[in-house]
Order: structure tokens, then sequence, then C-alpha cells
């Protein structure tokens, strides 16, 4: 895996554990935090598509129903990639990043341009540079 801090106009914020080889995706951050959002995003189609999901941890079992609909990506505070969303996750082969741990900032606003690059046992988390 790359060392870059800053890929295509994005910079590096952080790294956590990659379940599924996916490549880079990119979308738009979303914190959810409860089960009520959850169910909000899910009635989106194509805002499931676009949005990269964070969650505080890999054991949220609200998160999993939202495999079926394809997100941009899920990234978890915790967990590991043997717990359910991490094994559910791989069979979806939707992008997943856990126990991320952010370097330079203390969280990732709703709105924020992410791209994940999913590859190898790390995966890595980068954010959009401001124009």
């Amino acid at each position: 895996m790359s060392d870059e801090t800053e890929i295509d106009g994005y910079k590096y914020i952080g790294q956590g554990y990659n379940v599924v080889p996916v490549g880079s995706h990119k979308g738009v951050a979303l914190n959810v935090t409860q089960p009520n959002q959850m169910i909000a995003l899910m009635g989106n189609a194509q805002k499931i598509k676009d949005t990269i999901v964070i969650t505080p941890g890999g054991t949220t079992t609200f998160v999993a129903p939202l495999l079926y609909k394809k997100p941009g990506g899920i990234i978890t505070f915790g967990g590991t990639p043997e717990s359910h969303l991490g094994i559910v996750g791989r069979n979806f082969r939707v992008p997943i990043i856990m126990t991320l741990k952010l370097e330079g900032i203390e969280s990732i606003p709703d709105g924020t341009e992410l791209m994940m690059v999913c590859e190898g046992k790390l995966g890595r988390v980068y954010a959009k540079l401001p124009a």
C-alpha cells in the first residue's frame, strides 16, 4: 500500500482494517448513529450509492440491511473484519473500513467528499481538499 498523503486532490485522514479488496471508491460522508437515520437513508436509493456511511462500531446491527442497497462505502470506528458487518459485507463486496484511526482531524463532518482505498489488509481514507 502506498504511503501517499495526497491523491488526486484528496488528503489522507486515516486508516483501518480493510474488509474486502475492492479498490478505490468515492462518496459523500454521512454520520449514522441511530436506526431512524438508517431508515431515512434507505428510502433514497440514489443517495445510498453516493454515500459513505460513517458509524461508531462494526457491531452496529442496524447498518447491515444497508448492504442490500449497495452503499458507496461504510466506515466504522470500531469492530473487525470478523464481525457480523465484516462477514456479510464481504458477500456484497461493499467497500468497508473498520476501526478507522483518524490522523490530523477529530471527526468526519457530514458532506465531506471521501475516497476509500480498499487494498490489502489496511484501508486508507482520504478527504477532498478545499478548492
